[in-house]
């Protein structure tokens, strides 16, 4: 009989959007050199053979969802090879568009990009398994894995949590009374859309980036810190003034951004592989008599008010979780074309991502690029983390190239927001 695992609150509700975004995550790094193709294939074979879920296939029916344990799968469910000439990141970015579909065999895929004197190592996740956060940890443990391979000449030391995956590890030490206050819904603000103007039949998964240099970032962190601000509140400030150049709209306007749960688990962590997002929404009234610094003190003021609440970010997430077991999976379905189709402009932010742990032999990774889920009309949504400090801006989704013009101008907008705001003396 076939091992199965029934599927957590978090998975169920990942699904529910799938029909509004691709339910992937995806990470790019580049090394200055060529890797080992057979040691990094066997190093992802022992971490996607580590924890049942990550080689389990995601079924769901009428009623119901849960995993399907797959004992027997094949290399190219995990591991592809390919070989280019020249820059290798660009066959890598065409190629993170691909989706990590419910039923694979496999949850997480690496695909190793040989150009001619470097690689590019591309790493595709299950939103549906991992957040953003636990991304970065599997990305640890395939850098990990790879490194025994080579010291060692096996895997056996490697560990890979694989406790409990669910998501009321946040919450489930609250009092009742802490649990009725978070029965408020977590969708608030002012509705803000992408105004896309061509058709979708016409669209194209795209995925559009934009660097911004780590001397660059610094310097707008160093004077935002004066202020009581943090890089995220910086990227949020320019999310909203970029936006509303690119559109040419002023008022009020929101965007919500994610934050990680975990921080409410046991020591921070945790227990096993889950998506652990909490949503944080913020308003500004955007004017062009505002400064950048004015602003960013309104964001900054918001969003430190909202992380000094001890229940921060799980306002209406225990009723989400109650309703996606209490109700069939077609009435769930219904329902999240309300709430999604509803949902336009939102950023995530993973901070700061040290490129020296995800070492593979004597090489260290120079550059890195992470991608959200691929998004379909209306939402927008800006995916950043930084690398060594270098901030790497994209954004994801089925595009025309009417909207691809338009939304780079805004990626391009936000980092010129930036540099500004780091030159104001």
């Amino acid at each position: 009989m076939a091992h199965t695992i029934s599927a957590g609150v978090g998975e169920r509700m990942q699904y529910l959007a799938h029909n509004y975004n691709d339910t992937t995550i995806r990470f790019i790094l580049q090394y200055p050199g060529l890797l080992d193709s057979k040691t990094l294939c066997a190093a992802t074979k022992a971490v996607v053979g580590s924890v049942d879920v990550l080689h389990a296939s995601f079924l769901a029916n009428f009623r119901s969802a849960h995993w399907q344990v797959n004992k027997d799968y094949a290399v190219s469910d995990y591991f592809a090879l390919i070989d280019c000439d020249g820059d290798p990141l660009k066959p890598a970015k065409s190629l993170a568009l691909q989706s990590i579909a419910h039923g694979a065999k496999c949850q997480l895929h690496v695909t190793q990009i040989n150009g001619s004197w470097n690689t590019a190592v591309l790493v595709r996740i299950s939103h549906l398994v991992v957040d953003g956060s636990d991304g970065i940890y599997l990305m640890g443990k395939l850098a990990e894995s790879y490194r025994l391979i080579e010291q060692t000449e096996n895997t056996e030391r490697l560990t890979v949590k694989d406790g409990s995956r669910s998501a009321m590890n946040a919450y489930n030490e609250l009092s009742k009374k802490e649990l009725a206050s978070l029965l408020k819904s977590p969708f608030h603000g002012v509705k803000t859309e992408y105004p896309f103007t061509t058709p979708t039949d016409h669209a194209l998964p795209r995925m559009l980036h934009c660097t911004i240099p780590a001397d660059l970032l610094a310097a707008a962190r160093q004077k935002a810190k004066a202020q009581g601000a943090t890089v995220n509140d910086l990227l949020l400030t320019a999310c909203y003034r970029s936006f509303a150049k690119a559109v040419d709209r002023q008022g009020k306007m929101s965007i919500s951004s994610m934050m990680d749960l975990r921080q409410h688990c046991k020591d921070g962590v945790s227990e096993g592989l889950s998506n652990m997002s909490g949503g944080l929404s913020t308003t500004l009234e955007v004017s062009e008599e505002h400064s950048f610094s004015d602003d960013l003190q309104s964001i900054a003021t918001q969003t430190t008010q909202a992380k000094s609440d001890p229940l921060a970010g799980l306002s209406g997430i225990p009723a989400l979780h109650a309703a996606t077991k209490a109700f069939p999976m077609w009435l769930l379905l219904r329902a999240a074309d309300i709430v999604y189709s509803s949902m336009s402009l939102s950023l995530t932010n993973l901070g700061n991502i040290p490129l020296t742990p995800l070492s593979m032999g004597d090489l260290t990774p120079n550059k890195g690029i992470f991608g959200g889920p691929l998004k379909r009309k209306p939402s927008v949504q800006v995916c950043a983390a930084s690398f060594d400090g270098t901030a790497e801006l994209t954004i994801l989704g089925d595009f025309t190239d009417e909207d691809l013009d338009s939304l780079q101008h805004f990626l391009y907008g936000m980092r010129q927001e930036l540099a500004s705001y780091g030159e104001e003396v």
